[in-house]
């Protein structure tokens, strides 16, 4: 039997060399472009000659021979929001399909200053979440970009979720439970996904009279929404329902409660937005509006390739979630 040297990487010469068939058979049948081409018998030998030697196609060569490098920039705000690895998750599952890898830049961190160097070498586009076309300028230069999770630019694709109809179907689902003092703890950031839900929340409000809205900025570790929280909880026209731009938030809102004796779910009715896996689990289990945050990715990962392509694909809004739990009820009496 025909063997190679188990000291040095095999190479598709070798492939060729024990399968029987020339270099370019391998290529066809290993590349995928066998169909019509190699005989069903004879591409199976390949296959199993190449699993059974070892080999593995090598990427950067072949990157090189298409003048590409074979990876996309993620861009997100931080590192520390763990929403945006759904969204990562979503763009590397279907990247891996069109031979691309993905990889993360957090623009900036919590302070405002990037913990990394903007990378330099080679890109085959630029996917911003929560970023609009103007912040990742300078990485997106010569390459394409799409843009996720930010207000639609003209020349941009641009992928989004219906965040406003997941607010405006919270509100509707607290005034139907009879609350008339709901207060939105809102993300104090200058982000499109957080502006766009204080408008609906105040256009929603506006449209009931009847009911008392209260606007509560916050950062969004759990902590600063607790003392945000607290003195709002404690006052005597409290509120009785509380809508949160992040379900991380709401576990702030829980503790704020927890520490002035009020049961979430009936004394204070609670939603958050995202509904991620990695939340931390909250007792009563919390509602809220579940993003499609690994589809976003994905989306956007589809719009590149197609951008790359040289089609300009269509805008897309996902649609949301409303998952209802026991951490709203009807408002309590008095």
């Amino acid at each position: 039997m025909t063997t190679v040297d188990p000291f040095r990487a095999t190479t598709a010469t070798d492939v060729a060399r024990v399968a029987g068939v020339s270099q370019s058979t391998v290529s066809l049948v290993l590349n995928g472009k066998s169909a019509g081409r190699i005989s069903e018998r004879t591409a199976r030998r390949v296959t199993e000659t190449a699993r059974r030697l070892g080999y593995r196609i090598n990427q950067s060569a072949r990157h090189l021979r298409l003048g590409t490098s074979g990876t996309v920039l993620l861009v997100v705000p931080t590192l520390t929001n763990s929403a945006f690895a759904a969204v990562h998750a979503g763009a590397a599952r279907v990247g891996a399909g069109h031979g691309l890898g993905v990889v993360v830049f957090p623009l900036g961190a919590e302070d405002g200053a990037s913990p990394f160097s903007a990378p330099q070498q080679a890109l085959d586009g630029v996917i911003a979440c929560s970023l609009s076309a103007d912040n990742v300028g300078d990485l997106s230069a010569g390459v394409p970009l799409v843009v996720l999770d930010d207000a639609p630019v003209t020349g941009t694709p641009t992928v989004t979720m219906d965040v406003g109809t997941g607010m405006a179907t919270a509100v509707s689902r607290l005034l139907a439970l009879g609350h008339r003092r709901i207060a939105h703890i809102r993300a104090d950031r200058h982000a499109w996904t957080f502006r766009r839900r204080a408008e609906v929340f105040d256009r929603s409000m506006r449209a009931a009279p009847q009911a008392a809205a209260l606007r509560v900025p916050s950062a969004l570790p759990p902590a600063e929404v607790r003392k945000r929280v607290l003195p709002v909880l404690a006052a005597a026209d409290r509120p009785t329902a509380m809508i949160c731009d992040d379900d991380n938030m709401a576990t702030g809102v829980y503790a704020a409660a927890a520490s002035l004796g009020l049961t979430v779910g009936a004394d204070l009715s609670v939603i958050g937005f995202n509904d991620a896996p990695s939340t931390p689990p909250t007792t009563p289990p919390l509602t809220s509006v579940r993003l499609p945050l690994e589809e976003l990715g994905g989306q956007g990962m589809r719009a590149l390739v197609e951008l790359r392509g040289g089609r300009m694909p269509e805008g897309v809004s996902l649609p949301v979630t409303f998952r209802q739990r026991e951490s709203i009820g009807p408002a309590p009496r008095g």
